[in-house]
């Protein structure tokens, strides 16, 4: 494509990629230690955590899509989007410090509390993370710098997964262990995620901008729907992104079981974690040249395939030598993370696909889209680990029976394998391929022109 589009300039890129920092400090912390926290810390049976986990995205499903179709609605002098992201910013903050807290309560209003403050916490996420990747089209056209755009975004997502994965459990035992050192962590994340959801508005204010003396348009919620249930390949996005996230959150709920009570060696945790963000990290620059090279598609469905050989060695063996263990770990980061990178980049080109198709874009209708099968993946796969642990007779903090450990193994590795199979076979029926993203784009710069 020759079309020249604007550019958002490297400096607010910047900034708005901090947004990626904060989105991705609650997921990492809640996907990994969430249910670690409320069964071996607070004292709650992973039937409880299972149920609630699963009762919450049932709330999401109805409050993503209007938080999507508010922010594509909304008419500020402060812009669509970045109104939300200032206001829910600390919302967000104080919830998740109070989701790692442990307040001395009897086990009924330990559950009620937990409901109640979890619940919350998912209402302010969707709040502030929808509005938040609703932006990325809106800083730029140019569909290569989108790509450079999110591999920012995943870059800053990488820090925050260093913050928790590696940092988390030293960092509590610092502030005090048990419950008082969790709270602090708690509190300590809370503030990261508020500045950096600010910084992320500031990044994003010279393009967020609606003319608030034009004339509103009548909101059609028919209309507003019809961009997603008529939207295929958005469809297929959402299928192959919420199996790839379910895979990673089944494997994450039962992170510390397996080196706990498996391995025996929760020394073990920050070691294999540090693999996997290296593996990481070395895929996110590579992120935007592969795509040129072979196409965001093709690289998806490659990435969610490799992604499958070193859980099945490690499903094999779950008890290999040490340095089996973290090559393989290293090796799976590197290979999943570009399937979870291009999930956002391909989000744009499926806003692009509804006004292509039918003349409205839905930009944080379609992010919110994403965004709730991202915490929909999230609870199922909290939901399956919690569930099936409890089915075969798990009690925290004893010696576990052989039938407790081969479902860790299987959770840890076999569940996984099951997510990235169901994701290939869902790219396998995404249709903008680069040749027909050639065809949208030079569509629409004729219409724009006109």
């Amino acid at each position: 494509m020759n079309q020249k589009y604007e550019k958002a300039k490297f400096s607010d890129v910047f900034k708005y990629s901090f947004g990626g920092l904060g989105s991705n400090l609650a997921f990492f912390l809640v996907m990994s230690f969430l249910t670690f926290f409320y069964t071996d810390i607070f004292g709650i049976s992973s039937y409880v955590v299972a149920t609630l986990m699963l009762i919450s995205r049932f709330i999401d499903a109805f409050t993503d899509p209007i938080m999507g179709m508010l922010g594509d609605n909304t008419r500020s002098k402060m812009g669509k989007y970045r109104p939300w992201i200032i206001f829910g910013a600390p919302v967000l903050g104080v919830l998740i410090f109070l989701l790692f807290t442990a307040p001395e309560m009897s086990p009924t209003m330990k559950v009620v509390y937990a409901y109640v403050i979890y619940i919350l916490y998912s209402l302010a996420s969707t709040v502030v993370n929808i509005p938040y990747h609703a932006l990325t089209p809106v800083l730029s056209e140019d569909p290569q710098q989108r790509t450079e755009i999110v591999a920012w975004k995943q870059g800053m997502g990488t820090v925050s997964q260093f913050v928790i994965t590696i940092l988390a459990l030293p960092l509590v035992e610092l502030f005090g262990g048990g419950k008082q050192g969790w709270a602090l962590y708690g509190a300590l994340i809370g503030i990261m995620t508020t500045v950096s959801f600010w910084i992320c508005a500031w990044g994003g204010k010279k393009y967020d901008k609606v003319d608030v003396e034009v004339k509103k348009e009548k909101f059609n919620l028919k209309e507003n729907l019809q961009l997603l249930a008529c939207n295929k390949p958005m469809l297929m996005l959402m299928i192959a992104f919420g199996t790839d996230v379910l895979a990673n959150a089944t494997y994450s709920a039962v992170n510390m079981y397996y080196f706990k009570y498996v391995l025996g060696r929760e020394d073990l945790v920050s070691p294999v974690a540090t693999a996997i963000l290296v593996g990481s990290i070395i895929s996110i620059p590579l992120l935007p040249p592969l795509t040129k090279l072979i196409g965001k598609k093709r690289l998806y469905w490659f990435g969610s395939l490799l992604s499958i050989l070193p859980l099945a060695v490690m499903w094999i063996k779950p008890t290999a030598p040490v340095i089996v263990l973290m090559s393989m770990m290293g090796a799976f980061g590197f290979v999943s993370k570009l399937p979870g990178n291009l999930g956002w980049a391909m989000l744009p080109e499926c806003s692009d696909y509804a006004e292509w198709k039918f003349g409205k874009r839905g930009d944080g209708l379609l992010s919110s889209s994403l965004t709730f099968i991202n915490k929909f993946g999230m609870a199922i796969g909290g939901f399956i680990a919690s569930f099936f642990l409890g089915l075969v007779g798990f009690v925290a903090n004893q010696d576990q029976t052989p039938a407790v450990i081969n479902m860790i193994v299987f959770l840890r590795f076999g569940m996984p394998i099951l997510g990235y199979i169901a994701s290939l076979i869902s790219m396998y029926f995404y249709e903008i391929t680069d040749q027909k993203y050639e065809e949208i784009r030079r569509d629409l710069d004729a219409r724009h022109q006109k």
